[in-house]
């Protein structure tokens, strides 16, 4: 049975059920003639079309906040993401020997865990990347995580022995994600670890993937992805309406 990460304010888990309630989206619909016309009318163009995050826009809108689910209550922002160590670096912790030196965290946002990788052991020092500039601004300093605001892949020069991703790689578009794919491997020594976390899919069945912001794939694409590795689940868990699987694999 997987872990589930609950949120207290009642009134929030009330508005989550509204939102996410296809009963009540369909009464909004018919409630509002025009907008149920005007998707219809859209129906088969924005079907096809790729809707990708603007990262920018909902940083200056959530600040912080954006990293996670934005149906978080912000008083709640803390608790949760405290919750989330807990769960992963518990996970983490079993496979790693202690002499880890170099660590790379993959689309890091504004840190949150990047702070955590550095209590891994004494030595460890830790590269923090993000296509966000606006996130690694808002990130807190520390003298063993050199923060990186990146454009292109071949700006990270290192190699790492742990490279560390959490609930990144749902918002790229699959081709991107076989070029990211190769280039981490490339960056992971011999013997290194990959730790991924990703927002899942219970639905096996390959199907046809057109992003909409964000892609819950299910394991199977993450295993494949990352066969080289070895990659393997070894645990999970349930916060709002996603399941996040952990996984780790080694080169």
């Amino acid at each position: 049975m997987s872990k589930e990460i609950q949120i207290k304010s009642k009134k929030k888990i009330l508005k989550n059920y509204i939102s996410t309630n296809f009963f009540f989206k369909f009464l909004k619909l018919i409630l509002n003639p025009v907008k149920l016309f005007t998707k219809l009318k859209n129906y088969k163009s924005d079907k096809n079309l790729v809707v990708k995050i603007d990262w920018h826009q909902r940083t200056k809108k959530y600040g912080k906040y954006g990293v996670i689910d934005t149906q978080t209550p912000e008083e709640e922002f803390d608790n949760v993401t405290n919750i989330q160590k807990k769960i992963i670096f518990q996970c983490l912790k079993k496979y790693l020997n202690g002499n880890e030196k170099k660590a790379l965290d993959f689309g890091c946002g504004n840190g949150r865990f990047s702070e955590e990788i550095v209590k891994l052991n004494s030595q460890i020092l830790v590269l923090a990347v993000d296509t966000e500039k606006k996130l690694i601004d808002l990130a807190k300093r520390n003298n063993r995580i050199n923060f990186l605001y990146f454009r292109k892949l071949d700006e990270i020069k290192a190699s790492f022995d742990l490279i560390f991703i959490s609930n990144v790689l749902g918002g790229i578009e699959k081709q991107n994600i076989i070029k990211i794919k190769d280039f981490l491997i490339r960056k992971l020594n011999k013997g290194g670890t990959l730790f991924l976390t990703e927002h899942v899919s219970k639905n096996q069945k390959k199907s046809k993937e057109i992003l909409k912001e964000w892609s819950n794939r299910n394991d199977s694409f993450y295993l494949n992805l990352f066969k080289k590795l070895n990659l393997k689940k070894v645990d999970e868990y349930k916060y709002l309406h996603n399941f996040t699987s952990i996984y780790v694999g080694r080169k």
